[in-house]
């Protein structure tokens, strides 16, 4: 008996032939003996078929391997297996066969793994990481790549759009914006001066406050104002570990993402505080981080016409100026609100919310 084994690029020939009389209604103990590099190999049984043969006559079936798109390297090693023909036609392991029958195995064919397109937007050249007054973000990078669809290596990429530079707001506008709410008692106070006004505001929102009072934090995005992620309950996001940034920053978007299906963009940090780990986070989670440069000190509980002063003594253009509407006694601070608005109004100051990138 002269075995043979299939190697790659090699096709192993199996000619069934009648040694013995094939009869299915044999005993069990009946050889047929198929013909397998001119030597008779016997098959024990009645029926035989073309597993049959391939076993005795000792033939491996090699399968082809699926591999990466650029890399070369195997992803699913039996992803394409062998070919078994019966007279040429593609046959399973457990076909019958009969004499003169020929039996082919042709080993798998290693294979390239299908790539998708896929659109990769970058971020706008010149916005810095952390914005303290109003940007233009300008318009970010576009690339189309071509991935491996299972391996996820780059295949190619290509430009589709250019970037524009992002670039600071010189002209008179300022953003107000409010955190720690929503308060059932002081957000609708506000809302209703922004109202009356028509000033759209900024309203950076605990996540906390927002599951207890979702109405509230739902009309805010109903009336045309701009909402900010601001933690679940205003953690001191240096103090956390990486799990806990995760909890604070991805927790805080879920809960409002699921208020009405707006994720936030912009994130502001409790008490302005900020580490490399929190940027990298809030910027993971697909929001730019926001602070202020006009702090107004409400949290201080001045009275309404020294918070005032404050703001006005310390407003410019892009100005992002940091008020409260929870968190605490916030009665000043709905007080003096109507005076700020007329009086940057009267100063030429026109209101804004943190522009989305595009």
């Amino acid at each position: 008996m002269c075995p043979v084994r299939v190697r790659s690029g090699l096709v192993a020939v199996v000619a069934v032939s009648a040694v013995v009389s094939l009869n299915l209604s044999a005993p069990a103990n009946t050889a047929t003996a198929v013909e397998v590099g001119g030597r008779p190999v016997p098959i024990v049984g009645p029926s035989p078929t073309a597993g049959d043969a391939i076993a005795s006559a000792n033939v491996t079936l090699t399968p082809g391997a699926l591999r990466a798109a650029v890399s070369g390297r195997v992803l699913v090693p039996d992803a394409n297996p062998a070919v078994i023909t019966v007279n040429g036609h593609p046959v399973g392991l457990d076909t019958p066969v009969h004499r003169n029958d020929r039996v082919e195995v042709t080993p798998g064919t290693d294979s390239v793994e299908p790539v998708d397109e896929r659109r990769v937007v970058g971020t706008a050249p010149g916005l810095p990481r952390v914005e303290t007054s109003l940007w233009n973000p300008g318009r970010p990078r576009v690339d189309t790549q071509t991935v491996g669809r299972v391996s996820g290596e780059v295949v190619s990429t290509a430009l589709t759009e250019t970037g524009v530079a992002a670039r600071p707001e010189t002209g008179k506008v300022v953003a107000l914006t409010f955190d720690d709410g929503p308060d059932p008692k002081f957000t609708p106070a506000v809302m209703a001066i922004l109202a009356e006004e028509g000033v759209k505001a900024t309203f950076c929102v605990l996540g906390s406050a927002a599951r207890l009072h979702p109405d509230m934090a739902r009309a805010q995005i109903a009336a045309g104002h701009a909402r900010c992620n601001h933690t679940v309950d205003h953690a001191h996001l240096p103090r956390l570990s990486p799990e806990g940034l995760t909890k604070q920053i991805n927790g805080a978007s879920d809960i409002l993402t699921e208020l009405d299906g707006a994720p936030p963009t912009i994130f502001r940090p409790p008490y302005g505080e900020l580490s490399p780990q929190a940027i990298a986070a809030a910027q993971r989670a697909g929001m730019r981080v926001l602070t202020w440069n006009v702090d107004s000190d409400d949290y201080r509980k001045l009275a309404a016409d020294k918070l005032l002063a404050k703001v006005m003594s310390a407003v410019k253009p892009g100005g992002v100026i940091l008020l409260h509407d929870g968190g605490g006694d916030r009665t000043e601070t709905v007080a003096a609100l109507r005076p700020l608005i007329r009086a940057l109004k009267a100063q030429g100051y026109t209101f804004a919310t943190p522009t989305p990138a595009p």
